[in-house]
């Protein structure tokens, strides 16, 4: 050690601590002998703490003030328990404390519940470079509280003495520490109502200490047609994930792996079998060296690993599982093998399918709901510009927008994202747009040259290619042959066109199964070419009939418009039936807080508001309790083409009581998801009846319709050529 060096007269399990100290951007500029001091007097003090360590709680504060708290690195989050428990996990932690070093190895690896799931409701989160006082924390709270590390974390606490002399010593010091506390009461004070929620969300379901990314499905997008959980058991055998997990409002946090920061799952493996790969950035079994022991699976607090049978005679033998481990012989045992014993089961889960060029379950998904997104960008439980304050020391003024913390739209509206999010998919962003794109100009270009044929003839194509082909000397010859009815070429063409189009929509449920397509592109893809074609296919036969509808062909057209129209419904109730069936508690409850607001500002306005609520849900009531299907049907769609004019009369009204501007906007928005919500209740107890009952329309048309196809060209091929 250097001479002179202040560190020097430290114990030398202080000096480590000293010089990590030095790197805080906060205590920058601060003198050494002045850190020297109050480390050696235990007025600062830096600590690393383990994952589910108490850090401090009511019980601590009580005849001492407080210390403020500087998180260096790690995550700490504060909880509301029952005092029972929370002094049941303080004693054992204290054991723990006072165990030696051989006792501590005795002890099961397999850890206890986490306190964030223990918690009632966690109420506060800090991460790299926050600061906060304890005391006011612990102080605001009429229940017990307690501060604990969600993943290993190293803090620094400063006493109340410390802070007070070096904030009168150093006016720099004072104003970082002033906007640090600031930052921290205003984050603190904004975290009411669904953002509460949220949080308490994000801490307890372990979303907070995950990877880069998180797999969500969009309910509101989700025809629960299950392709995802079928992709993955045919790519492993067995499926790495599961729907209907952890929900939030719209979102559902399906049970899969996240790829901790804090993997709990790989400490208990006595065999060294589950690893995380720091290239791949994935935790990752051996299959060759797994006993099955399942201290794996026990240990994940979130379900994500699954035992799976992989020996003959058991009740959840699986065949297609442990034909792909032979396959890769990783079922061996013995000398030379990875373990000593044949193996009963194996554990499995998800590993982001690392091995392949696309994620089997996100490319499977036909409508783009399940999709990996940035748990940052989902939750953002701090803005950007207090983390790079926080990562500063806090040397600039900020005035930042609660409207940036903890963002309620993605739960309360859904995130809209189709394209998989950040996700590996076989999928092209511009595939859909561009299918649609030329389906839709082939049969604009068709129904133009059948208008000029008809109304502007010497414009048409027909007319230029009569006249260039030398066959017609005169106009008036030339003109005689332009024109356009069922039976000519161009009617034919059409035809042609769209029947072929028509059998690419009728065999989409091959494109959906087969694995072949599935390789050349995603079930979104063949989805959107399914819909392209159900809807050009019928524009351009009805091209081809030229509307004479007088002979038996007519069944055939007929049964293809109730074809495309059943096809609507459907779409139309896959669209309405999961978007208003679940998941809109968050969302309702975050519009009656917004109506508490106003309600004391325009009480005229939410009475108003408040009527048409109210008729609108005994409406909604009424159809739920005494409507059949089709009625229900009918009713719902009726609402749809009311809800514009709906918006425009409640917004003159809004307007007449003197409500304008911002407020009148937000009211008018409102209260349409309101009436949307109150929909609710007519779909939910019909949720799967409309789902199914409109195949039962959809299929034997489609089935009516081939056959009469069928018929038609069979009788007209010969004639036609």
């Amino acid at each position: 050690m250097l001479a002179g060096d202040p560190a020097a007269m430290l114990a030398p399990a202080l000096r480590a601590g000293y010089a990590q100290l030095r790197q805080l951007p906060l205590l920058d500029g601060v003198p050494n002998e002045l850190l020297v001091g109050a480390l050696a007097s235990g007025d600062l003090v830096l600590r690393q703490v383990e994952r589910d360590a108490i850090v401090a709680d009511a019980a601590d504060a009580s005849g001492a003030a407080p210390p403020v708290v500087v998180l260096v690195a790690g995550q700490i989050a504060a909880g509301v328990f029952d005092a029972a428990e929370l002094a049941e996990r303080k004693a054992e932690q204290a054991q723990f404390e006072q165990m030696t070093h051989d006792e501590r190895e005795s002890v099961s690896l397999i850890k206890p519940i986490p306190m964030a799931r223990l918690a009632k409701k966690n109420v506060a989160l800090f991460t790299d470079g926050d600061l906060w006082n304890s005391g006011a924390v612990l102080a605001a709270r009429g229940a017990p509280v307690a501060f604990f590390a969600t993943a290993p974390s190293t803090i620094v606490t400063l006493t109340q003495r410390l802070v007070a002399d070096v904030a009168v010593r150093f006016p720099f010091f004072e104003a970082r520490f002033r906007r640090a506390i600031t930052l921290s009461r205003q984050r603190l004070h904004g975290i009411t109502g669904v953002k509460q929620e949220i949080l308490d969300f994000f801490v307890r379901q372990g979303i907070s200490v995950s990877g880069e990314s998180v797999r969500v499905r969009q309910l509101d997008r989700c025809i629960d047609c299950k392709q995802c959980e079928i992709a993955c058991e045919e790519r492993y055998g067995a499926r790495r994930l599961t729907l209907g997990g952890y929900q939030l409002g719209m979102l559902d946090f399906v049970y899969t792996c996240r790829t901790c920061t804090d993997q709990r799952c790989i400490d208990p493996c006595a065999y060294d079998s589950i690893k995380f790969d720091p290239v791949k950035k994935e935790v990752v079994i051996n299959d060759a060296t797994c006993t099955g022991c399942s201290a794996c699976a026990q240990s994940c607090p979130y379900g994500a690993i699954d035992m799976i049978d992989v020996e003959d005679g058991s009740p959840a033998f699986n065949k297609d599982f442990r034909a792909r481990l032979e396959k890769a012989k990783a079922l061996a045992f013995g000398p030379g093998t990875g373990r000593v014993a044949r193996v009963r089961r194996i554990a499995n889960k998800c590993d982001h399918c690392g091995a392949y060029g696309d994620q089997a379950c996100v490319s499977a998904c036909p409508t783009g709901a399940l999709i990996e997104i940035s748990a940052y960008d989902l939750f953002r439980e701090r803005s950007p510009a207090i983390a790079i304050a926080a990562r500063t020391g806090y040397d600039a003024e900020l005035d930042p927008d609660r409207r940036e913390v903890l963002p309620t739209h993605p739960f309360t509206e859904g995130v809209d994202e189709r394209s998989g999010g950040s996700a590996k998919v076989r999928r092209g962003r511009w595939g859909p747009l561009l299918l649609w794109t030329v389906g839709i100009v082939a049969w604009l270009v068709a129904l133009a040259e059948v208008l000029l044929r008809l109304y502007a003839p010497t414009m048409s194509y027909q007319y230029a290619q009569l006249r260039t082909s030398g066959e017609f000397p005169t106009a008036e010859l030339a003109l005689q042959r332009v024109g356009f009815r069922s039976g000519n070429e161009l009617a034919i063409q059409c035809g042609l066109v769209g029947t072929g189009l028509m059998i690419i929509a009728a065999i989409y449920p091959m494109f959906r199964r087969l694995r072949a397509f599935r390789w050349i592109a995603s079930n979104t893809m063949w989805f959107d070419f399914h819909l392209m074609a159900g809807t050009v296919g019928p524009m351009f036969v009805a091209l081809h009939s030229a509307l004479k509808l007088s002979s038996w062909v007519s069944l055939a057209f007929w049964s293809m418009v109730i074809v495309a129209l059943s096809g609507f419904i459907g779409r139309y109730l896959y669209t309405q039936v999961p978007e208003l069936s679940s998941g809109r508690e968050l969302e309702q409850l975050d519009h009656e807080r917004a109506f508490a607001h106003h309600r004391s500002r325009h009480p005229v306005a939410m009475s108003e508001i408040d009527r048409e609520l109210w008729e609108h849900g005994q409406r909604a009531g009424r159809v739920a309790a005494h409507y059949g299907l089709v009625a229900s049907l009918t009713w719902l769609l009726i609402e749809d083409l009311r809800r514009p004019g709906r918006a425009l009369a409640r917004r003159r009204r809004l307007g007449r009581v003197g409500v304008s501007g911002k407020a009148r906007r937000d009211l008018v928005r409102r209260t349409g998801r309101m009436l949307l919500i109150q929909r609710g209740a007519v779909i939910a107890p019909k949720a799967n009846l409309l789902l199914n009952s409109w195949k039962k329309v959809h299929v034997p048309f489609t089935v009516l319709l081939a056959v009469f196809s069928a018929a038609h060209i069979y009788i007209s091929w010969d004639r036609a050529w």
